[in-house]
């Protein structure tokens, strides 16, 4: 009885060949639709993809309302640039993005650089400053710089969740007290520390706030636990919004922020303090570069954070270009630098195609909540932001990761999250994450160049090949093809495995030094799949000081190219110059 074949190869045929034509048709359409992922085709699937998502998209603008408003003040502007910011950042996230679980808003981590920036040219520098921002993103998407983040750890991604989750809750503490300390005081550090900020609060607050938050957070918590496709967001919106006409309070975001609208204002070329002549575009193009690499680290972790926890995958190259476009466009429209921010995991929302409806939902949102109807929602009591925010922020860490960690013995893993968060409290995300990619490359660099080799002697009678482990010889029956012809004496054989690198070479080295002396030493690079020039100079020394010490050194195994490579030191093009008869190379790869 014949079994099918694991894979098909089908044949072309006249029919095949037929169906394929609309396929290709349709791919060249898609390519050319920049909108296609919208999926509307007509009126009723619009409505449909509209119903699905006005949900998810109303609920962040609630839940991301507080950051627009402290981004756009405290850098330097007013409130009403973070939300102008927002409105743009989010409608471009709609139409161009690259994730279905990212929304954008104006960048937190740039706060402090926006400020400086503000306080020396005044406010008409943020276009520029921004404008400039999303052409660096461009190029460096040109570069591929954004694949970097692939190669960071899951346990980096999760430190850096805790940091600013614990970093939003000492920021907006102040709300749960019906205080506003840390928000209408820009550019001034009011407590050495975290206790004294505190002590403060209890002393000066409010507790009814701090009670009547926490019960917006379990009411949230309950409706997550029991029945989480509800928009409960919107219920503790609406109850605010209640409260705050029936019984207004002075304790409200207006008290922070005064009157907010969303307002274009475009790029000017003259104020008060700025005057963009050579020296200040040079300024402002230097100036660009480390808000450039903040915001792309930012945009980079929140998407593998979205892509790590709700496991949809994120199409890095054409989310650059969304960030890109974004900055472009709101530095055009007098906005502030922006980028990703997680989300659709927070709320449990399912992922699909139509997501990016909601971002669209949420500028739509953004514009109906604090553009036309501003004067209400400015008055929501600070009680019932702080209890969204709680909510939000308890909900950003991945606890069933920590406990899981905890409970497969990988406390190490647990410490080094705990540390990173740490310093993304006290030092600032983007530094905390930095050293921790340092320190995950650290031990990469550690775990993968470990120097691996085989080596086979003849010492005794008979080949047999040496455990580097426990130094034990066992007997070698396979053929040794490193064996040069008419070989007198003894003899070892030193076999690469993988990459000779900077890293591995002293290793390497360390493990010849050990061998015992031999009439000839055979180096093969049969199993050589890569090396640098450092690790080439460094085993040329080797052999030159064997060669001194009256050892006959053989180099055997060499694929194309290496030749040459390795000619580039001149120890190895003088040895294989005099030495011609004392290596040999392979003329086509091993078969496969």
């Amino acid at each position: 009885m014949s079994q099918q074949p694991l894979i098909e190869i089908p044949t072309l045929n006249h029919n095949d060949s037929q169906q394929q034509v609309p396929k290709e048709k349709s791919s060249k359409l898609q390519k050319l639709s920049s909108f296609d992922h919208l999926s509307v085709h007509s009126f009723k699937s619009g409505l449909t993809y509209i119903r699905d998502s006005w949900k998810s998209g109303m609920a962040q603008t609630i839940l991301n309302m507080p950051f627009h408003l402290t981004i756009g003040s405290s850098s330097g502007c007013n409130a009403s640039v973070g939300v102008t910011t927002a409105f743009i950042a989010a409608l471009t996230n709609g139409f161009f993005s690259g994730s279905n679980h990212s929304i954008y808003m104006p960048s937190w981590v740039v706060i402090g650089l926006n400020y400086q920036l503000v306080k020396t040219y005044g406010v008409e520098v943020m276009p520029w400053i921004t404008i400039i921002v999303g052409i660096y993103i461009y190029i460096a998407g040109l570069l591929k710089w954004h694949h970097l983040s692939d190669f960071i750890p899951v346990y980096v991604i999760e430190g850096f969740l805790l940091g600013i989750a614990s970093l939003f809750f000492f920021s907006y503490s102040d709300y749960m007290f019906g205080l506003t300390d840390n928000h209408s005081n820009r550019g001034v550090e009011l407590y050495s520390s975290y206790y004294d900020m505190f002590k403060s609060f209890l002393e000066r607050g409010d507790l009814n706030y701090f009670i009547g938050a926490w019960c917006v957070f379990l009411f949230l918590q309950m409706g997550r636990i029991f029945f989480r496709q509800f928009p409960w967001i919107l219920i503790t919106t609406l109850t605010g919004l209640t409260l705050g006409i029936l019984y207004p309070t002075e304790k409200c975001l207006k008290s922070a922020y005064g009157e907010v609208t969303i307002y274009f204002n475009f790029i000017e070329y003259d104020g008060p303090k700025f005057h963009p002549n050579f020296q200040v575009v040079s300024h402002l193009l230097i100036e660009a570069i480390p808000i450039t690499l903040f915001i792309l680290i930012q945009n980079q972790f929140c998407a593998r954070a979205g892509q790590s926890l709700s496991g949809v995958k994120c199409d890095y190259d054409q989310e650059i270009q969304c960030v890109s476009t974004a900055n472009i466009l709101s530095g055009i429209f007098g906005g502030l630098p922006c980028c990703a921010s997680s989300r659709m995991y927070i709320l449990d929302i399912k992922l699909r195609q139509t997501n990016q409806w909601s971002s669209i939902l949420n500028a739509l949102s953004i514009l109906f909540f604090y553009g036309v109807f501003s004067k209400f929602f400015m008055d929501i009591p600070f009680y019932i932001i702080s209890g969204q925010l709680l909510y939000m922020i308890i909900n950003i860490p991945p606890w069933h990761y920590y406990v899981n960690l905890y409970k497969t013995q990988r406390k190490l893993i647990l410490f080094y999250i705990f540390c990173i968060a740490w310093l993304c409290v006290n030092y600032g995300a983007i530094q905390s994450t930095l050293i921790g990619s340092m320190h995950a490359l650290i031990i990469f660099a550690k775990n993968m160049s470990s120097p691996s080799a085989e080596v086979m002697t003849n010492q005794k009678e008979g080949v047999y090949q040496i455990n580097l482990r426990d130094t034990n010889l066992h007997e070698f029956e396979e053929e040794c093809n490193d064996i040069p012809p008419n070989l007198d004496g003894t003899f070892t054989i030193y076999r690469f495995n993988g990459a000779l690198n900077y890293i591995n070479i002293k290793g390497h080295i360390d493990q010849i030094k050990e061998l015992a002396k031999t009439d000839n030493f055979i180096l093969s690079f049969r199993y050589v799949c890569i090396f640098d020039f450092q690790a080439v100079d460094s085993l040329a020394i080797i052999i030159d000081n064997m060669r001194k010490n009256s050892t006959q050194v053989y180099v055997t195994g060499l694929h194309p190219g290496m030749l040459e490579q390795l000619s580039e030191n001149h120890i190895f093009k003088e040895y294989f110059t005099n030495e011609s008869n004392m290596f040999h190379h392979i003329d086509k790869l091993p078969s496969q």
